[in-house]
């Protein structure tokens, strides 16, 4: 496309985009997982096509809502083909922290048990791998990424035991105790299961000059912490989910 093209487009482009952004902010994990489901079905056609070009850069941002901050670092590659130069798949390293307040965290969503591990506070960081896709409009990326795999840590912090009603399962003896737990250290594909560390997000990347980019995007992710004890259901990790608007700068990084 060129640059009389991209222009053109660029108002009707805003407009959808912007509606786009406010059903991500309506119902962000079943509109994250549709676009990260589109990804994968337009990233069949690479093993068939002859890769034209590799690129890479790194974005440094922020996240921030609610007194939560959501910092990261990200490290990406991206190869596009001949016959879809607009189009490019990519795969990448993602540091990430998760900084908040007071914070409830659940069992997975079949665990079928109302019990809650409560922090007063959260520090988490970690390592993941992802991959994603993006479109080139003009000076414009729009894509996602979703992390596969990764590692996670943080302080041990103390995290009240709680579960209201009369039964009482199999970890009633821990019931209104402290209990010191960690982040979930090994994680994967936070996206689709339960009770994992990681983050997926979509973006929109503006080039304002070939060697600078601003990047702002809507992160989807989700916070796991582990007990040091099996309770009710057996359960030993605990999570939430969480959504927060992003910002970024952009740099490429050329061989």
């Amino acid at each position: 496309m060129n640059l009389g093209q991209g222009r053109w487009c660029l108002p009707y482009f805003f407009v959808h985009f912007f509606t786009f952004a406010d059903q991500i902010i309506q119902d962000p994990m079943k509109s994250i997982r549709l676009i990260v489901l589109f990804i994968f079905i337009g990233s069949t056609s690479v093993f068939s096509q002859d890769i034209s070009r590799v690129t890479s850069g790194i974005d440094l941002g922020l996240g921030y809502q609610d007194k939560t901050w959501v910092p990261s670092a990200t490290y990406h590659q991206e190869l596009s083909l001949n016959n879809f130069q607009w189009f490019r798949i990519g795969w990448g390293v993602r540091t990430w922290g998760y900084y908040a307040g007071r914070t409830d965290l659940l069992p997975k969503s079949n665990a079928l048990s109302n019990d809650t591990l409560q922090f007063g506070r959260i520090t988490a960081n970690g390592l993941s791998f992802l991959i994603g896709a993006n479109f080139r409009l003009w000076k414009f990326d729009i894509g996602a990424n979703t992390d596969l795999f990764g590692l996670a840590f943080g302080l041990k912090r103390s995290a009240l035991y709680t579960k209201p009603g009369l039964y009482e399962g199999e970890g009633s003896k821990y019931y209104n105790q402290y209990l010191s737990s960690a982040p979930a250290t090994l994680n994967a594909v936070p996206l689709v299961l339960d009770n994992q560390n990681g983050q997926s997000e979509v973006y929109l990347r503006y080039w304002i000059t070939d060697r600078i980019g601003l990047k702002l995007a809507y992160v989807h992710g989700r916070i796991t912490y582990a007990s040091p004890y099996k309770l009710d259901n057996g359960q030993k990790r605990y999570s939430s989910s969480y959504g927060v608007p992003y910002l970024a700068i952009s740099f490429p990084l050329y061989n």
